[in-house]
């Protein structure tokens, strides 16, 4: 069976640098999101979502 046209050269470098750029953005997001989380030493601040609002 021959080659599809969508296995070429310049299709696969495209799909790679998608592939690769979305898992770049992925990890750094993940890697962003914890270190968000951990709070320093006597840093009481709660997020919004987590506050209890109101009066």
């Amino acid at each position: 069976m021959a080659p599809s046209r969508f296995f070429n050269g310049r299709n696969l470098a495209i799909f790679s640098v998608f592939t690769f750029g979305g898992s770049y953005i992925l990890f750094k997001s993940r890697a962003l999101a914890a270190k968000k989380q951990n709070k320093a030493i006597g840093d009481y601040s709660v997020s919004v979502d987590r506050s209890g609002g109101g009066i």
